[in-house]
């Protein structure tokens, strides 16, 4: 018995849950002073503004366009008839020329008003003591900022998603953590005789970046993989399956 309580053992096993304050949050999308494509999101505004660029009235904008196109194909034939005119009948032309020219720039100050109207009064998240736009993931834009694989539409959907969870982030609304399997193992020191130990920690490896909103289940199967990590190790280091069971019976669950 005086052999066996000299032995090194394992003094208890932990599974915690600690606060990973580095993640990797890129996959979501990074705040910066200037956008990136035409799918970043204005801090400035609210989500719902028609200065979105998602939100951008492109029906409207196409009409004026167009409208403006057909004045200048109107305008453009009237002139090609100008050297057989009199005098008099190209002094008739200059005010119809200004005429074309009111309503063309009419087209421009309306797209222009339309295109940058603001619903929302500047009302959004966004100070400027902090990054002004929210560009998306490169999981949906290219380098250039172009629609990767999916449709404008979905980009626009996914990086709104996306902008939402990240400031729920910032408001610490959630958060990430990681998950790791700790066992303090007692072993025996030079001086067995008076039951000297010192204590000696072995971990798993530790899965990070996990969502601390994530559910139960995934929890319990993170948890459940570290403690198989942890098992292997100490079954390595020279631990008996019998006394690694005995050990792994009461397991406590520590939130740091």
């Amino acid at each position: 018995m005086a052999k066996q309580a000299n032995m090194k053992r394992i003094h208890k096993v932990t599974v915690k849950r600690m606060c990973d304050e580095s993640p990797d949050t890129s996959w979501l999308g990074e705040y910066a002073n200037d956008p990136t494509s035409e799918f970043s999101i204005d801090r400035a505004h609210d989500l719902e503004c028609p200065r979105q660029t998602y939100n951008r009235p492109t029906e409207a904008i196409n009409l004026l366009e167009r409208v403006m196109v057909h004045i200048r194909n109107v305008k453009d034939a009237h002139c090609s008839t100008v050297k057989n005119r009199t005098d008099a009948e190209k002094e008739i032309d200059m005010d119809i020329w200004s005429s074309y020219d009111d309503a063309e720039d009419i087209c421009i100050d309306a797209s222009t008003e339309i295109e940058e109207e603001c619903t929302c009064g500047f009302s959004g998240h966004w100070d400027n003591r902090t990054y002004r736009y929210f560009n998306p993931s490169f999981n949906y834009v290219d380098a250039k900022g172009r629609a990767k694989d999916l449709t404008p539409d979905e980009v626009r959907k996914y990086a709104r998603q996306d902008y939402e969870r990240m400031e729920g982030l910032n408001s610490q609304q959630w958060g990430f953590i990681g998950i790791r399997a700790e066992a303090d193992v007692l072993i025996p020191t030079g001086a067995t005789a008076n039951g000297c130990f010192v204590s000696q920690e072995i971990t798993s490896g530790g899965l990070w970046g996990i969502e601390s909103d994530s559910d139960a289940g995934h929890f319990a199967e993170v948890e459940k993989e570290e403690l198989a990590e942890l098992e292997a190790q100490l079954h390595a280091i020279g631990f008996s399956k019998r006394a690694i069971a005995a050990a792994f019976k009461d397991v406590e669950h520590v939130e740091e």
